[in-house]
């Protein structure tokens, strides 16, 4: 007799997890190592955000403050009221309503209102210190000739500002045009190849800025995010002053103009740009120079002595955008300043720093731009002024 054969027996099947709790631990799971890199990160001091993009240009705050150059006269000091605040998009800015300033900070004397009375002319001005200081700066000097030559109401929008470069002028365009401007005035070159005393050019310091406030969301928080971006972007860290780059090197002097170019073209408006002038001669400057630069830019002595083969550079960019470019249009100060027999007039026309303009500075510039408006590319009914300026 056979034996009974044994009764099959299986193993109780494990019970399976559903896809709602393979999820949710797959979630945990990930969170957990995250969370553990996040605070070894922490502990390590790895990942921290980068620097608050503040552009120091001569100023702790970032912001500019005014010296013995004085706003009206040279050697003035005015102390009374702070006359420029800090700005997301410019780095800083004029104060509207100072006693220099008018609506939206544009330098006096500017138009009351932003519309324009029927036959008004406005011109449209951004650049830097060299537009801003003085008793009236050559753009108001420019429209109270124009106003004698046509007999029409001549309106200045002057939104230059002190420490300006050309990186900043293109982004301070925006505000010309909301005041209808007939014409644009651009005249930079001066701060663009100062060196950075923050280490970084404008353009890296406004990037700096943007990654700033990326730094107070919730996602600038992870030191994994600030990990990631590095790798990704190799973010460097601030030079020192003495290998720092200029606010706006050559190259990007170029790309701004361009800029600033095409968007006065998109409103079919005709641009001048004037090239700065200087009394820093035949490869010379002066000695006082050496020192000053030196302790407030971190200037090398070669460096210092290189200020005017480096100034003329950039002149000679503005000079290469306005030849190439039928809508621009070149009054070029520097060369009509710069020759030998002209040297005796410098002190007549800058200011002791030989870069800043006097009264007389900013008259000869008023009568350099309305001489090149009654040329036939300007003096001309397209740019909404009459005949009658032609035949001054």
């Amino acid at each position: 007799m056979s034996s009974p054969s044994p009764r099959s027996t299986s193993s109780p099947s494990k019970p399976q997890l559903s896809v709602r709790k393979k999820i949710l631990f797959s979630f945990v799971f990930v969170v957990g190592v995250l969370g553990t890199i996040e605070l070894v990160l922490r502990a390590a001091r790895i990942g921290e955000p980068p620097a608050i993009g503040v552009l120091r240009f001569g100023y702790d705050t970032g912001i500019p403050i005014f010296d013995a150059d004085g706003i009206e006269r040279e050697g003035e000091f005015y102390q009374d009221v702070p006359l420029f605040e800090a700005d997301p998009n410019l780095f800083w800015k004029p104060i509207a309503d100072t006693p220099f300033t008018g609506a939206d900070g544009l330098r006096l004397p500017a138009p009351s209102q932003k519309s324009k009375e029927d036959g008004a002319y406005r011109i449209g001005v951004i650049g830097d210190s060299c537009s801003f200081l003085g008793e009236k700066v050559y753009p108001a000097r420019f429209a109270n000739l124009l106003r004698q030559s046509t007999n029409r109401e001549i309106e200045v929008a002057n939104a230059s500002c002190p420490g300006y470069t050309s990186f900043q002028g293109e982004r301070r365009l925006q505000t010309l045009w909301p005041w209808e401007p007939d014409v644009v005035l651009v005249y930079f070159g001066w701060n663009d190849h100062w060196k950075s005393l923050n280490g970084q050019t404008d353009q890296d310091t406004m990037q700096r800025q943007i990654l700033s406030d990326r730094a107070r969301t919730w996602l600038g928080k992870s030191r994994i995010f600030w990990c990631m971006y590095s790798l990704r972007t190799k973010l460097a860290p601030l030079k020192s002053i003495r290998d720092a780059p200029v606010r706006v090197p050559l190259d990007h002097y170029r790309e701004n103009l361009q800029a600033i170019l095409a968007n006065v073209k998109e409103r079919n408006l005709p641009v001048i740009f004037i090239t700065a002038p200087s009394a820093y001669r035949n490869g010379k400057v002066p000695p006082w120079s050496y020192e000053f630069f030196g302790q407030f830019y971190g200037m090398s002595p070669e460096e210092v002595a290189n200020i005017p083969q480096t100034h003329r550079q950039y002149n000679d960019v503005v000079r290469q955008i306005a030849e190439t470019n039928s809508s621009a249009y070149l009054v070029d100060v520097a060369a009509a300043w710069g020759k030998a027999e002209d040297e005796p007039k410098d002190p007549e026309r800058f200011r002791s720093d030989r870069i800043h303009l006097t009264e007389q500075g900013h008259q000869e510039i008023a009568e350099q731009l309305l001489q090149r408006w009654n040329t036939e590319d300007l003096g001309n009914a397209e740019l909404g002024l009459t005949a009658e300026l032609e035949t001054k």
